[in-house]
Parts: C-alpha cells; structure tokens; sequence
C-alpha cells in the first residue's frame, strides 16, 4: 500500500504461499499469486519496476532463537536471486530492527555482488503517532549503474510493482491510544475511525489490532477468515503510513514524483 501510493504504482502480482494471507491479497488485490517463492521460475516471471519484500524476521528477531541462516524460516538466499534475474530498478526490503546484527551485513555484501547499491534506516511506529514502537528495518536499493529518473505524474503510467508478504511477529498494545498524526495513505481513514474496543468476548480485538496497524476499517477482518488467522496475518504486516515514512527518508523521489 505505502509502495503503491509513494511511488504511484500497481501491484501485477504477489508470491504468498499461506492460504489466509492469500485470501486477503486476493480479496483486497485481485492480482496473480505466483505462491511459494522456493519454486517459482523467475525467468518466466513478467518484469516489474519496484520489487518489495518483508522476508521473515524470526531468524533475526530478539523475540526468538536468532539462528539466522540456520533458520528454515530464512528466506533472503530466494529474495537475492528474485532480485538477481528481474533486477528491479528500486528494491525496497523490511525487517525487524534485530537484523542489523544478525544477517544485515551478509544481505548488504549479496547485493553488492549482484550490482545493488542501498540505504538503510529504522523507522518506529510511533514516528508517525502510533501508540506503539514496532521498530522496522527498511531497506531501499537500487543498481549501482543506474539513477533513479524524475519525471512529473502528468502524461507517463503507472510503475510496475509487486510484494513477497512474510512473517513478523505479533506485538499487541493494550493501552489508550491517542490520534495518530495523518500521514495516511488514500486508502486509509483511520483518523476518522472510532476508535475499536481494545477486547471482544475476554480476548484482543482483531478490529482493534488492524485499528493499529493503520489500515481501514475491515481490511482484514472483514475477510471470511477466523479470528486467529486474522491476528496472525495482522501481526505479519508493517504499518503503511511507517512504511510510506520510511520511502519519504530514504527515496531520492520527491513524493509528488514517482518512477517512470
């Protein structure tokens, strides 16, 4: 979403091998779903612009064991070659902030071999109002041999993008939330939501979670999913306005601009 709206972009397909999530890409998207990264011939792949991927965070995270590529959850050794055949003009990569000691620099070291310059920043929920930390790594790279060209909206498309969704763990906050600033993007109307109830029936509130997560209102739990995949698929994503902040520190692109 924060992709789609910085950069004037249209997703043209995703890779999501969980059913639920897939669901939900499917209902809110409508576009092609390739599934498991681990198996797709990316030489048959349409070509894209702006490639984003969030892989999994528990090889990294301070929450679990930290066993990095030791992980069979570890999934950059796909992302890198996703990045080496399609050689997107703009990568943008997330994870959480435990990454930057574990992993980061063998991830920075790949894409230099596969011809990829990168910036980096971490960015908190909270940087943009929301009542929680929820401390992301961001990653924005590009091929060393090629700037990023500048262009005005007016008379050139849409750039092409697409997304690989993975895991990252849940943080629930069961405090008083406070308005969030309005950096929100189109989709969004949070800051004109009633604000959910924190619990239903004794247990966290699915509605209340996404109210977090700064999407609109339904955008997950209006899926006909259960409860708990809800808060599992919920709990995997990145808060758009954090993420949109993030491409804001970290693009050259004015964010009246977009790549053309």
């Amino acid at each position: 979403m924060a992709v789609e709206t910085y950069f004037n972009a249209e997703m043209v397909w995703c890779a999501e091998n969980d059913k639920y999530a897939s669901k939900v890409i499917q209902e809110r998207f409508g576009k092609p779903n390739l599934g498991d990264i681990k198996q797709i011939n990316w030489a048959s792949v349409e070509p894209i612009d702006i490639l984003t991927a969030g892989y999994p965070c528990q090889p990294f995270s301070h929450a679990g064991h930290r066993k990095g590529s030791d992980d069979e959850r570890h999934l950059w050794p796909y992302i890198k070659e996703v990045i080496s055949i399609l050689r997107p003009s703009i990568v943008i990569l997330e994870n959480v902030r435990g990454h930057l000691t574990l992993g980061f620099k063998e991830v920075l070291a790949q894409l230099t071999e596969i011809g990829y310059d990168a910036k980096w920043t971490i960015v908190r929920a909270s940087d943009i109002g929301a009542p929680h930390q929820r401390a992301r790594l961001f990653i924005f790279a590009y091929p060393n041999s090629q700037g990023l060209q500048r262009e005005s909206n007016q008379g050139h498309s849409a750039a092409k993008c697409t997304f690989i969704n993975t895991s990252i763990k849940l943080e629930p906050y069961n405090g008083q939330v406070s308005e969030l600033r309005k950096r929100f993007t189109p989709r969004s109307e949070m800051h004109l939501q009633a604000i959910p109830l924190t619990l239903d029936k004794g247990r966290v509130s699915a509605q209340f979670v996404e109210y977090m997560m700064g999407l609109p209102k339904g955008w997950v739990t209006d899926v006909d999913i259960s409860w708990t995949q809800q808060l599992k698929i919920l709990g995997n994503g990145v808060v758009p306005q954090q993420a949109y902040y993030a491409l804001e520190l970290l693009s050259d692109l004015p964010s009246d601009l977009r790549l053309c």
